[in-house]
């Protein structure tokens, strides 16, 4: 069964009174057990370094480390295939932005289109075959996500993905993407012991940053898929 594991962390807050008008999903893909495990690997032991430099200790967030020392972490992760969401608070609908629930249900929308084309993007490069089983593994920072929506997101993500989705405001259908069985799991992890989590902040950070600061070349990435809604 081919495998596919996909991590999540935020940046920015995704509220009416936001100080900023960003709120950004992003993360890493990996195809196959061990090359998340490399990929795990090599960044613990580029925290384990800083950590060692420094009077740095438990998880390196991003919001509090050196240029320097994100830059380090980024660049032990930037050849891995990578994604990232943006969303212009300014341009979401007030009825999102009225309610609380309102607010998880769109960023559970918003990441089930990034975990979608994603996958059409591996697809397409031939490292998954739609024909086949695949076992797809979800792990989201649990401080970015309503964890009492679990289950819908779970459900949505998995019918998007095999079954297909009718919109029926527009009278369209959205067709299934995989096609062999799927095997689906979404896990809400602490970050601060997961590695691969901690490097999705590092990631979220940056593409908040460069939207903040006007930098479009900090989102030059190779491998990865760069999302803007709505």
């Amino acid at each position: 069964m081919q495998e596919v594991y996909m991590f999540f962390d935020d940046s920015g807050v995704l509220h009416r009174n936001a100080p900023n008008r960003y709120f950004v999903y992003a993360g890493y893909a990996f195809v196959g057990k061990s090359v998340k495990e490399k990929a795990r690997g090599r960044y613990k032991n580029t925290v384990c370094r800083i950590r060692n430099r420094s009077s740095l200790e438990g998880e390196l967030k991003a919001t509090y480390l050196e240029k320097n020392d994100r830059n380090e972490l980024y660049k032990v992760m930037k050849k891995e295939h990578s994604m990232g969401l943006t969303v212009d608070i300014q341009r979401v609908r007030d009825s999102i932005l009225d309610e609380k629930k309102s607010i998880h249900r769109f960023k559970d929308y918003v990441l089930k289109r990034l975990i979608k084309d994603k996958m059409n993007e591996l697809i397409d490069l031939g490292l998954i075959d739609p024909n086949k089983d695949v076992r797809l593994s979800i792990c989201v920072d649990e401080q970015g996500t309503a964890t009492n929506g679990y289950y819908n997101f779970h459900e949505s993500v998995y019918e998007e993905l095999k079954n297909g989705v009718h919109n029926f405001n527009y009278g369209t259908f959205y067709e299934p993407i995989v096609f062999g069985e799927l095997e689906l799991s979404v896990n809400y992890c602490d970050s601060k012991n997961n590695y691969l989590i901690q490097a999705s902040d590092i990631l979220a950070n940056r593409i908040w940053v460069s939207f903040k600061a006007k930098v479009p070349e900090m989102r030059d990435i190779p491998q990865h898929l760069c999302l803007r809604l709505p």
